[in-house]
């Protein structure tokens, strides 16, 4: 009686291709996308500097109970954040829901679902 060996795992053919043409240090790696990002946010920083230097008048900004004057490039980013976090909430409650759903299916397990022929 023999002992067959075991199936080895080769890798896909387009792995293959990438591992043989890249060099030691090439490949993508966690750190080099969080160098990227931090390169990305560095400028996007600069262009906002940029922006807030060029754009000093004053104007009026009226917010529900709240009256004063800011410089337009900082009312204007106060704007950028509020909107994003509005963004950041609807987005938080429809993964939140997402998950919920995902939750319940799970507890029903995989036979209690119906499947159309």
């Amino acid at each position: 009686m023999e002992i067959a060996d075991a199936p080895r795992e080769e890798p896909a053919p387009a792995e293959e291709k990438e591992l043989a043409e890249s060099l030691p240090g090439e490949r993508r790696t966690r750190l080099s996308g969080a160098w990227t990002a931090i390169v990305v946010g560095l400028v996007a920083l600069v262009v906002i500097l940029v922006f807030i230097l060029q754009n000093q008048q004053s104007v009026e900004v009226a917010f529900l109970m709240f009256h004063g004057h800011l410089p337009l490039a900082v009312a204007m980013l106060f704007a950028l954040i509020l909107g994003s976090v509005v963004v950041f909430a609807f987005g938080a409650a429809r993964i939140f829901q997402l998950r919920m759903v995902a939750g319940r299916a799970r507890r029903k397990g995989p036979g209690s679902s119906t499947q159309a022929d």
